[in-house]
């Protein structure tokens, strides 16, 4: 089927004649230009995508199959980062991201689409600091490793554009709540909406002991730190969503438990022997001395 022909006066020069054939009026839906191997051309100056949409994405884009991408930049390709899809995102997402124009790729090697790095980059880049991006850019199109290392002059803005996770992660959680008593001990996060990434859920037992938990009735999977009586972690155990399975610490001197989104602890490198104290309602991290 041959590509409708446009007059010039209605043409976006730069994606007509830069970027190849336009998409728009074929009358196919983003899935059939997929399949036909053609990716869609982006025009949006922003793309809105759903917070979960968004946390998928950046757990991918920080899954990069070193090998292949490595392989792709000596074959002058540039903009080809190969991510692996990590096991904990299901088919079903996977399906969904590809879907929805956010992936595309063979299997669980994907790359992402300039839909999915448009909509990183306003994930990333408040509207204060977009304009300090337009200004400091270099190149008409939008480039997605200017946005990742953009800088502003404001001193407010402590950081402004990173895909480093750990340079968000001021040592320090927001608390939600402190169970620190029987009821809120044993209702914790049943029925709860999601914690945000730095956000956990802090409990106090009367006692030192083996306490165990579960997931029960939560809809979002989480990890446990457990801490000895001097705030320093003795173990970690993970507890998957809606999960009835109980888990233990392999120590036996628990007096504090933390919970907090799935993989947390192991994305910031917080280890055994490392302390989590409350103080002001943030708790705060302490890294053991080497």
């Amino acid at each position: 089927m041959p590509i409708p022909i446009k007059p010039v006066h209605s043409l976006d020069l730069h994606a007509e004649i830069f970027d190849g054939p336009s998409m728009e009026g074929l009358g196919l839906s983003s899935i059939q230009i997929q399949m036909l191997g053609l990716a869609p051309t982006v025009k949006e100056a922003s793309i809105k995508v759903g917070d979960k949409y968004i946390e998928l994405l950046k757990t991918i884009d920080q899954n990069i199959n070193e090998v292949v991408t490595a392989a792709n930049t000596i074959m002058n390709h540039k903009d080809g980062k190969i991510c692996t899809v990590p096991s904990n995102i299901s088919d079903n997402d996977l399906l969904a991201l590809k879907t929805a124009g956010l992936l595309h790729g063979n299997g669980r090697s994907v790359e992402l689409t300039d839909r999915a790095k448009l909509a990183l980059r306003d994930h990333y880049l408040s509207t204060d600091t977009t304009n300090e991006f337009r200004k400091s850019r270099t190149k008409d199109k939008f480039d997605l490793n200017e946005a990742r290392s953009v800088k502003v002059s404001n001193s407010k803005f402590v950081k402004v554009a990173s895909w480093l996770t750990d340079d968000e992660f001021r040592e320090e959680f927001d608390i939600r709540f402190i169970a620190n008593d029987d009821k809120s001990r044993a209702k914790g996060l049943m029925f709860a909406k999601p914690l945000k990434e730095y956000e956990v859920v802090y409990f106090i037992f009367p006692n030192k002991g083996c306490h165990s938990f579960w997931n029960k009735d939560v809809d979002f999977s989480l990890s446990l730190a457990f801490l000895n009586d001097k705030h320093e972690i003795v173990d970690f155990q993970d507890l998957e969503k809606q999960s009835p399975k109980s888990v233990s610490p392999k120590n036996d001197q628990v007096k504090f438990v933390v919970e907090a989104n799935k993989g947390i602890f192991e994305k910031l490198k917080i280890k055994i022997g490392d302390k989590l104290i409350v103080k002001d309602n943030k708790l705060l991290l302490k890294k053991k001395d080497n």
